[in-house]
């Protein structure tokens, strides 16, 4: 895909995505990367998904990602919330 066709930019997926208030809310001291560094990789690599896979494909794929990221989220903020009590 060349970048005129190209849906978003990964700066613009980047700071899209760094603009929810729960970013603040992650304890980006406890460990050793950068918000924007990771938000970087994770960004590249969501478009990379998505530009992989046919456009019908995409949806399918998109939400398959994101309920899949969500399960993880969940398992981690309750081992989180488990050791801190």
């Amino acid at each position: 895909m060349d970048a005129e066709s190209k849906i978003i930019t990964l700066d613009q997926l980047v700071e899209l995505a760094m603009e929810s208030d729960i970013q603040q809310e992650l304890p980006w001291s406890s460990v050793s990367i950068e918000p924007h560094t990771a938000y970087s990789m994770m960004a590249a690599h969501v478009i990379d998904l998505f530009e992989e896979h046919k456009e019908a494909d995409r949806e399918i794929v998109m939400m398959s990602v994101m309920t899949k990221l969500l399960v993880e989220n969940l398992l981690l903020n309750l081992k989180i919330h488990q050791n801190n009590n």
